[in-house]
């Protein structure tokens, strides 16, 4: 299965393996893409950083009820699915993050792709990613 262009396989490892790094400044002109979800009060952003990289930062503020990263997931529309355990995403009830990483991906395919949260299978909050203005 490929996620953007890469195997599945090895984004997670990207993912895994690139955690709580610095977000480094943009190297883009067009605006960073955002999924902003509501339910949980959460926010994440895609800045473009190299032309086949970016960088994640998200925060959600409320609706996480149980510290068990392994239960709660990021689902980017329906291609990938990780866990907060694999993305090393801090829970702090009902918090969860900040976090940032860099993963192998141009904003521009995440733009208008299905971006949700989940506590197992059920989803917690979802929206549709797409550019900051």
């Amino acid at each position: 299965m490929y996620f953007v262009g890469f195997q599945v396989d090895e984004v997670v490892n990207r993912f895994s393996s690139l955690h709580a790094t610095p977000i480094p400044r943009s190297s883009s002109t067009l605006d960073p893409a955002v999924a902003i979800l509501e339910k949980i009060n959460g926010v994440f952003t895609f800045d473009q950083i190299t032309p086949q990289s970016s960088a994640v930062f998200g925060i959600i503020f409320k609706g996480i009820d149980e510290n068990s990263p392994e239960n709660y997931f990021i689902r980017i529309d329906d291609v990938i699915t990780l866990s907060f355990e694999t993305l090393a995403i801090t829970i702090d009830p009902p918090k969860a993050g900040p976090w940032n990483i860099t993963v192998p991906v141009n904003v521009n395919e995440l733009v208008g792709l299905k971006f949700a949260v989940l506590k197992n299978d059920m989803v917690l909050d979802s929206t549709i990613i797409e550019r900051y203005a």
